[in-house]
Order: structure tokens, then C-alpha cells, then sequence
């Protein structure tokens, strides 16, 4: 079977949760022995290879490069949206590498920059397409649904004019699967892929649980990812205000921009707050004894909880999007993102460290995120469809 990957992004190039999951995809589908092509979008038109896979990268044909820090103007980034929304840019590029590869399967991932219109030049060549939500990229522009620090209730004009093409295309895909089902029956509940079979494959990982040493009586809490407002590291160091007086400390690891740490300290100037930078997950797991996931936003999946878990350090996580599903047997490790709901649990937690011991790590469980399971599944789905069409 021959799969051809459409993704935003991939390695090297910025690689965040979605691209490392399409990459154990895409490597797990070639140990299967299936043939696999991956096209993303780069600063510039080029190919290589990542262990053994060839990469097509696209220019982005847009008004600017829009993965970088770089803030631009309002005006730009409605203009930036609104072409991004029927980029026919790259149609002939498409038509031709089909044509030239008659893939049995187009399977894409996040398509901003691309735009939907890969679906539709899919289905006239014959190609059977499936996708998988990772974000809110259909729904709303900045693929977040979060706006002025509160989850979107529906959407507004802008979106819904912005998406409407993007909606009508979702039903001409043949199969939909969400990295969580909360992500794909918020899609579902707004009229996308109607009349589309859908499923719900999680994340994949290699799963192995590492064992800790133990730690000293100062609780250390730990944060890990994209450190902004949307991640609520701000609500977490402004509950911890509460507790100064006792044991415990916070260590925060990710990227962060010099005025937003400035903002932060301005929250909570604590010493027991350390700002790491940048680190690799199994180190700093080592160095805390559970991991606070404050997420405002609704995330659709939230990989660092399953990376906590397996390296044995227990979650306390928002109850929102797609982490309730993740901590299915932790329920009382779940708070609603506000400051009541965080400062009980932490008050619980650094009063009494022993009730980190209830966390349930459960083996069994964890299988269901299995690098092994997850790439079965697509494969499984990618084969049926095939069958279904030869039989029709």
C-alpha cells in the first residue's frame, strides 16, 4: 500500500506533539512494509529524507512565513487566513505528484497552509482520503478556538465565513479519526464530515514505564510545554501566591520569550519558580514528583500527560478537551481550570504528599496508547477502505 502524508510540518523542521505523532506514524507504517511519502511546507522548495522516508517540502505560497515569532499586523493575518481558506496555490502540485504517484491512500494531519482544497483534488483522482483532527484548524484560523483567555462557545461570524469551504470539504473525505473524542465530536457537533465514518485513535507512543527515585519532602511541582496564555501557567504560579509558606517549588520547562517571563515573575516573584528553557521530557520527569497541566484550552489531546505517566510521575491535569480521557483512572487528579478548583488540589497535594501514592498508573490501560496499537489501527482502517472500494 502506498500512503501519501500531507502534515503542516516535519522533521526537523519545527516539531511540536503533532509532528512527533505523524512521524512515529509515517516510520511505523514503513517497518509494516507500506511505501510512504510525507509533504509538508518549508521557507522553501526542497526534498530529503528522514530515516529512510522521502519528504517533499512546499514553499509556502502565502503572504508571509507564519511559523516563526514574528508578530505581524491584523490586517496581514485576516489576509494570511482568508487566502489560507481556498489556496489554490498548490492544486497543480498536487494533481501532478497524484498523477505521478497514484497513492492508494491520502492521509493528512494539520493542513494549515495547505488549505482543504488537497481533499477535493484527492477525490477527483480516485484517491481514497483520510484525516485525523489534531487541532480546531476546521473550526477557527487560529486552530485554537480560544480567544481573549476563554474557550470559543460556538463561532463566531469570521470563522464560520473563513471555514465554510473547509466544512463543505470535510464531506467529501472518506474516513475521520480524532487523537481524542472529545476533538472529533466537537467537529461532528458543528456539521463536519457528515455522513463520514470516524473513529478514535489516541496519540501513539513507545510505551515503557521508567521507574523514579524517590523524592525529598519540598513538593516539587513541574510544568512542561509551550509556555502561553492559553496553557494557564499563569493561573498555576498565581495559586501557589497562597501557599509561600510551605514546601514546596515549581520547575517550568519550555520555550518562553523574555516579556512573558517578565509577566509571570510580575505574577508570582517566588524563587521557588525556576524557568528552565528548553529540556527533554525523561530528564526533567526525573527531577519533579507530579506534573500540572493548567490548561485553559480545550486540548485536543495533550501528549506530556501519557510522557508524565510513563515516566511513573503522576498528573494533575485540567478537565478539559481531551485530557479527562487521558486520566481516566485518575478522576480526583482532575480540577476545572480556575483558581478555586487548582488551589484545592494543590493545598491537598503539598499538605500531604502521601496522596501522590493513589495515583493509578495502570499498565493495562496505557497499552491503548501504544505506538504498536496506534499504527494497527490506521493500517487496519487504511485496508478496509481499500476493500470497500474493490468490491463496489
Amino acid at each position: 500500500m502506498k500512503i501519501l502524508i500531507v502534515n503542516t510540518m516535519y522533521s526537523p523542521s519545527k516539531v511540536g506533539g503533532a509532528e512527533i505523532s505523524v512521524q512515529s506514524l509515517a516510520e511505523g507504517f514503513h517497518k509494516k512494509g507500506h511505501q510512504v511519502i510525507i509533504v509538508s511546507l518549508f521557507s522553501e522548495n526542497k526534498v530529503y529524507q528522514v530515516n529512510g522516508l522521502p519528504v517533499i517540502n512546499r514553499k509556502i505560497e502565502n503572504i508571509y512565513w507564519p511559523f516563526s515569532d514574528k508578530k505581524q499586523s491584523i490586517i496581514k493575518r485576516i489576509l494570511w487566513h482568508y487566502k489560507d481558506s481556498n489556496n489554490n496555490r498548490y492544486d497543480s502540485f498536487f494533481l501532478d505528484l497524484f498523477k505521478k504517484e497514484s497513492p492508494d491512500i491520502l492521509f493528512t494531519n494539520n493542513l494549515s497552509g495547505f488549505s482543504a482544497n488537497v481533499w477535493e483534488i484527492a477525490r477527483n483522482e480516485g484517491i481514497k482520503v483520510v484525516h485525523t483532527i489534531r487541532d480546531y484548524y476546521l473550526q477557527c484560523p487560529n486552530s485554537t478556538k480560544f480567544k481573549n483567555n476563554t474557550n470559543c462557545i460556538g463561532q463566531c461570524f469570521e470563522c464560520k465565513v473563513i471555514t465554510k469551504r473547509k466544512k463543505t470539504l470535510s464531506h467529501k473525505v472518506d474516513y475521520v479519526f480524532g487523537i481524542s473524542r472529545y476533538v472529533l465530536n466537537n467537529h461532528l457537533e458543528y456539521g463536519y464530515f457528515k455522513g463520514v465514518s470516524n473513529s478514535v485513535i489516541y496519540n501513539g507512543f513507545d510505551v515503557q514505564f521508567r521507574a523514579k527515585t524517590n523524592h525529598t519532602s519540598t513538593i516539587r511541582l513541574g510544568f512542561m510545554g509551550q509556555i502561553n496564555p492559553s496553557k494557564g501557567v499563569a493561573l498555576l504560579i498565581d495559586c501557589l501566591n497562597e501557599f509561600e509558606g510551605l514546601n514546596w517549588e515549581l520547575k517550568i520547562a519550555g520555550n518562553i520569550s523574555d516579556n512573558y517571563k517578565k509577566k509571570l515573575r510580575e505574577i508570582n516573584p517566588s524563587p521557588k519558580i525556576q524557568f528552565l528553557g528548553y529540556m527533554k521530557s525523561s530528564p526533567f520527569f526525573e527531577t519533579i514528583d507530579i506534573l500540572v497541566v493548567p490548561s485553559l484550552w480545550n486540548e485536543p489531546f495533550g501528549r506530556v500527560v501519557i510522557e508524565a505517566i510513563m515516566n511513573s510521575t503522576p498528573v494533575l491535569g485540567a478537565d478539559v478537551g481531551g485530557i479527562p480521557e487521558l486520566l481516566l483512572h485518575n478522576p480526583n487528579f482532575l480540577f476545572h481550570p480556575d483558581s478555586l478548583g487548582l488551589k484545592k488540589k494543590l493545598k491537598e497535594i503539598i499538605g500531604n504528599p502521601k496522596v501522590l501514592q493513589e495515583f493509578n498508573f495502570d499498565p493495562s490501560f496505557m497499552q491503548k496508547f501504544a505506538i504498536e496499537n496506534s499504527v494497527n489501527q490506521y493500517i487496519n482502517i487504511f485496508e478496509s477502505i481499500l476493500a470497500k472500494t474493490n468490491e463496489d
